[in-house]
């Protein structure tokens, strides 16, 4: 089983819930993985693998900025979401 393979089920179960970005996403499971991947790997990840969609994009706020740069938002593919945070599921 790949490195990549662990995680997955991690993030369908907490996209269940609510949709998220992938920088949460990333915090999550460095809470839960010794080896966690970062918040690209995890978008080029969910990008290839049809059970996720992403939900849209946000700004990612930094220490020196108000507006740092864009992230992804996932969900489960067939699951409505709200539009606003924290991105429930409907």
């Amino acid at each position: 089983m790949t490195k990549q393979k662990k995680w997955i089920p991690a993030v369908r179960g907490m996209l269940e819930m609510r949709a998220m970005r992938s920088v949460d996403i990333e915090q999550e499971l460095s809470a839960r993985f010794r080896h966690a991947p970062s918040a690209r790997s995890i978008t080029a990840a969910l990008n290839g693998d049809s059970r996720f969609v992403k939900v849209g994009t946000t700004h990612n706020s930094s220490l020196l900025k108000s507006k740092s740069h864009l992230v992804a938002i996932w969900g489960l593919s067939g699951m409505r979401y709200a539009e606003g945070y924290p991105y429930e599921r409907v």
